[in-house]
């Protein structure tokens, strides 16, 4: 009997480190994946009880479907999976009749193919009939991209062709855009961090990705975040102390670029439309922002070229988005407009933590 502490902690040694083993070979997978490595369209066929999954909003159960597409060597590739509502905005009914989605792929069966090694990953859909709605999901896709192109501690997206299938019989199949983001513990893998941890107050956070991540959410109009609400944020770090966390964003729907027509500004900022700009990040020290503004003005180029390059665009939104760009860098590059719409416009008096 005296062995069995230690019989005990052996076994429980091995089976964290088969844990660890299983969870780092399927980071190995998805690093080697080109799900979201790949710009490509890829089309997929979505089957599943349609009304069943999209009108179970307050109990959320997980649902039976199958994930289908042609792989690059012309095999039909057929997944098992469970289904889910997702998110909050869009999962009304009165936002979206069609809810964001979660799609839980089975790990066995699911090998050798462009999902290997995935497990939840968020579906953004059409939300709603009509060009705007398309419009809405390509522009938002087009913000996580954008992001991409600022900084690595963002969400990579892939960008779908969607046929939806009803397995009851009821809807003629459908196509839409929609997209995949990443995986939360894969974006922290892939950056050599972790995911789980929580912030009080921003001026927790690790400064410089901070401060990017507040110019962005100015270039963009979009006030629908909060790090230390963890609204609309993942929060990653180095390690289990998570000391210096770093913030990333996602939902960008409220965004001013986007002007969606359901998007409105919190009630207790001094703005009624979300293409008003109001920059809320928290006060620095001369000069502090001015580096995060080298960042934008570095990729100005690409993000432009991002968005003139991208063809499924409707072309009068697309010269919308180009004038609010142009707008984002006039004020960043006049010292008067910088001080006035960003520098003196922080939302704190505080000198930050790190």
């Amino acid at each position: 009997m005296r062995y069995l502490p230690l019989l005990l902690a052996g076994l429980i040694a091995l089976l964290g480190s088969s844990q660890t083993m299983e969870a780092q070979s399927r980071f190995d997978k998805m690093a080697v994946s080109p799900l979201f490595s790949d710009t490509s369209i890829l089309n997929v066929t979505l089957a599943m009880d349609i009304s069943t999954v999209t009108s179970d909003i307050e109990v959320r159960d997980e649902h039976k479907g199958t994930l289908t597409f042609v792989d690059d060597k012309g095999k039909e590739v057929e997944i098992d999976l469970k289904i889910k509502i997702r998110g909050k905005t869009r999962a009304n009914p009165k936002v979206c009749r069609f809810p964001p989605l979660r799609l839980d792929l089975k790990k066995k069966g699911n090998d050798d193919n462009i999902f290997a090694g995935q497990n939840k990953l968020k579906l953004v859909d059409h939300c709603e009939e009509g060009k705007n709605y398309e419009q809405y999901i390509l522009q938002e896709y087009l913000i996580y991209k954008m992001y991409n192109l600022i900084t690595d501690l963002s969400f990579k997206v892939r960008l779908l062709r969607i046929t939806y299938e009803d397995t009851a019989g009821e809807t003629a199949p459908f196509t839409k855009y929609g997209f995949l983001i990443e995986d939360e513990d894969a974006m922290a893998d892939r950056n050599g961090m972790i995911t789980g941890g929580d912030v009080f107050s921003q001026d927790r956070c690790e400064q410089s990705s901070l401060d990017v991540l507040t110019v962005f959410q100015y270039l963009i109009g979009n006030t629908d975040w909060g790090v230390a609400a963890g609204h609309n944020m993942k929060i990653i770090g180095k390690d289990s102390v998570f000391k210096q966390p770093i913030a990333v964003p996602y939902d960008f729907d409220y965004s001013g670029l986007i002007n969606a027509h359901y998007a409105k500004p919190p009630a207790n900022l001094p703005i009624t439309n979300v293409r008003t700009r109001i920059f809320r990040g928290y006060c620095r020290l001369s000069g502090t922002y001015e580096k995060a503004f080298e960042v934008f003005l570095e990729n100005r180029d690409a993000i432009y070229n991002l968005y003139n390059s991208f063809s499924r665009l409707d072309e009068k939104k697309k010269k919308q988005i180009i004038r609010y760009l142009d707008s984002f860098y006039e004020t960043i590059e006049n010292p008067k407009m910088a001080e006035q719409e960003i520098l003196t416009a922080c939302s704190i008096e505080h000198r930050h933590v790190y």
